[in-house]
């Protein structure tokens, strides 16, 4: 019987549902485990969810990804800087507001996420300059 190099589409399916899987796995095991007071363990979680999701996508014999993903994660990436923009641009500004007012008090674990939202936007924007001057 002659060798062929053609991937059987129902365990494609079942690769990329894994990966998915576990990369969203990781992501609320790290949340959860955060919000019940167990953030060591959030991280242990998401670390074991992601070598999961990374052994799965190497075990893999083809490209589980290949260009025919690109458009949807160009969408995808668009919308979710989209959407973070928009709301980090009114939440960040509302909540440092009522803080002055003395109407919210800010609570300490907003301070990360506030630098990160604020690096995201300076990663974005160095991004958005490269690809127009170099790309």
């Amino acid at each position: 019987m002659p060798q062929t190099d053609t991937i059987d589409p129902a365990t494609e399916t079942t690769y990329r549902r894994l990966h998915a899987a576990l990369w969203l796995c990781s992501g609320i095991s790290l949340g959860g485990l955060i919000v019940a007071g167990y953030p060591l363990l959030g991280v242990g979680a998401f670390a074991a969810c992601a070598v999961g999701a990374v052994a799965v996508l190497r075990r893999y014999s083809g490209p589980l990804f290949d260009e025919r993903d690109q458009r949807i994660h160009e969408a995808a990436s668009e919308r979710t800087i989209t959407i973070l923009g928009l709301t980090s641009a009114a939440v960040f500004p509302t909540v440092t507001a009522l803080w002055a007012l003395d109407v919210v008090a800010w609570p300490l674990w907003l301070t990360p996420i506030a630098f990160f939202v604020a690096a995201l936007s300076l990663v974005h924007g160095g991004s958005l300059a490269y690809e127009r001057r170099w790309a």
